[in-house]
């Protein structure tokens, strides 16, 4: 399942760095290592590092759960894309954005840093809420009753959708109830 790209070869003498750094605990090396990885096309391999470097603090849970989430359905570039947009990975001081950022004129840096993810926390909450409701968690659930009840359209829209992800995902052999069939 890991994909590997030809075009992008990480320096091995940098990688050795980063890894020895991010072994001994500094998360900026690991964000770094991981987006070399990635790029590399060692999908598995960046989320491994992000994981261990960032999975342990309850400030990046989410995106770790999310990131699991989107490896177990088999989609290990979305899994990645959690993971690089990210506040810790695309904040990181020495990662390879703040590298791009670095090549442009003041102007230019200028307008890309104000370009940061909206509230990215609050983007990623909402997508792992909408996926363990689809596979039906009852709290994502009445998280999303809650919404639709106190009139959050995104709410109403998202229970909708994972009441049809549930009909649809029903075949002829006996299943347990979904909670949102109650």
């Amino acid at each position: 399942m890991e994909r590997r790209s030809s075009s992008f070869v990480p320096d091995s003498d940098e990688i050795a760095e980063l890894q020895a750094r991010a072994d001994a605990g500094d998360q900026n090396a690991a964000g770094r290592l991981g987006e070399l990885l990635a790029k590399s096309g060692d999908l598995e391999g960046a989320l491994r590092v992000w994981a261990r470097a960032y999975g342990d603090c309850h400030l990046w849970a989410t995106t770790k759960r999310l990131a699991e989430m989107k490896a177990e359905d088999g989609d290990l570039q979305a899994a990645v894309q959690t993971w690089l947009f990210s506040d810790v990975v695309w904040q990181n001081p020495e990662g390879l954005r703040q590298d791009y950022l670095a090549t442009l004129d003041a102007d230019e840096r200028r307008e890309l840093e104000d370009d940061d993810p909206e509230d990215w926390a609050f983007i990623e909450e909402e997508q792992l809420t909408l996926r363990l409701a689809e596979r039906g968690d009852e709290a994502a659930i009445a998280k999303l009753r809650a919404q639709a009840e106190a009139g959050y359209p995104a709410g109403a829209i998202h229970l909708a959708w994972c009441e049809e992800h549930w009909r649809r995902s029903k075949d002829a052999t006996a299943r347990p109830r979904s909670p949102l069939e109650e």
